[in-house]
């Protein structure tokens, strides 16, 4: 992700940030990973799986604001933190921070419900429906009581003026849920940081990508 690493070159004493060498890196030194969830709709998620459960990294869904099924995706794999593609630099090193510390994120919301005055959950369970999961299939991703999902049901219905689930569902693909190209992606999956303390040794404050070929030490990141 040439432009992830672009924007957030400017915060050298915060982080620095390498491209993982392969999908399947074990992220040796990494504090956090920024995952494309963009990736999710090009593969079968085989990716992010091991970065959730064969790293030690942290890992931060960079989520698309136009495709938040697959943010869903995503947190149905173990993903437990996302941020907006649409963030300003420094909010995004903000969220990197908390997210190496394992703290809860700030309050984010998604544009799509922008337009309908959807929630956060809201849009998590029309992005579900839109994908044609069962209602039982939706209650066991997002981890909810049958009678709480048929009541995000009812409001997304109302909020969007329709009453049947096939209109929900053209309802979602006319607002943002169609895939998006593969060439909007930029090259790469993931993006490893590696946050800046008193403890990390300067030469470890520059950027592991600009080290020489062949030096043997794996990608850090920041």
């Amino acid at each position: 992700m040439r432009g992830l690493t672009t924007m957030l070159a400017d915060f050298p004493d915060r982080l620095v940030v390498t491209a993982l060498p392969a999908v399947r890196s074990k992220a040796t030194g990494v504090d956090v990973i920024l995952y494309d969830t963009l990736v999710l709709h090009l593969g079968d998620g085989s990716d992010l799986e091991h970065l959730l459960h064969g790293t030690d990294a942290e890992v931060l869904i960079f989520s698309r604001d136009m495709r938040p099924d697959l943010r869903v995706r995503a947190y149905s794999l173990g993903a437990r933190a996302w941020v907006s593609m649409s963030v300003h630099a420094g909010d995004l090193v903000h969220s990197i921070e908390q997210t190496a510390a394992r703290e809860p994120l700030d309050e984010q919301h998604d544009r799509l419900g922008t337009v309908a005055g959807l929630t956060t959950r809201e849009v998590e369970v029309l992005s579900l429906i839109a994908l044609g999961l069962s209602n039982k299939a939706i209650t066991a991703k997002l981890v909810l009581s049958p009678n709480t999902l048929k009541s995000h049901v009812r409001q997304i219905y109302r909020k969007i003026e329709v009453v049947t689930r096939g209109q929900a569902i053209s309802w979602a693909i006319t607002h943002g849920f169609a895939p998006s190209s593969p060439e909007a992606s930029e090259s790469g999956a993931s993006v490893g940081a590696r946050m800046i303390t008193e403890e990390t040794p300067a030469e470890q404050q520059s950027d592991p990508a600009e080290r020489a070929p062949g030096s043997g030490r794996e990608p850090g990141v920041g």
